[in-house]
């Protein structure tokens, strides 16, 4: 799983610039030495995303969006719920956020008792 801070995408609506961050912040987990590809679209995304995969080098197939004080999680836009909703069939997506998510993104609230446990029964169920 990777964990990316949706603080970056606090205040985002536009899709591109949606897109260009997500694509810069897996590509510095994934491959630190390339340059990220430059998507606009989540179909573009999608398909660096596949790439990816094919380089073996998205092993683990799940993002969950935290931010920098995990007691008080930066909720997500509705347009960045919109845009990951539609990265789903490539990866899965979870927020640590006090908010219902519809399927198939995944919420956690961040004040869970069992928030590990959650996160980790999620993992073995995608």
């Amino acid at each position: 799983m990777y964990c990316l801070n949706a603080d970056l995408l606090a205040d985002e609506t536009r899709e591109g610039e949606i897109a260009l961050t997500l694509s810069e912040l897996i590509w510095e987990i994934t491959c630190p030495d390339e340059d990220p590809p430059e998507p606009a679209t989540p179909a573009e995304l999608r398909r660096d995303l596949k790439t990816l995969k094919r380089r073996n080098l998205l092993p683990h197939r799940a993002i969950l969006f935290g931010s920098e004080t995990v007691s008080t999680p930066t909720q997500p836009t509705p347009e960045a719920i919109a845009f990951c909703q539609k990265l789903t069939g490539v990866i899965a997506v979870a927020f640590l956020t006090d908010n219902p998510l519809e399927a198939p993104l995944k919420g956690f609230p961040p004040n869970q008792p069992n928030l590990l446990s959650a996160i980790e029964t999620w993992l073995e169920a995608i």
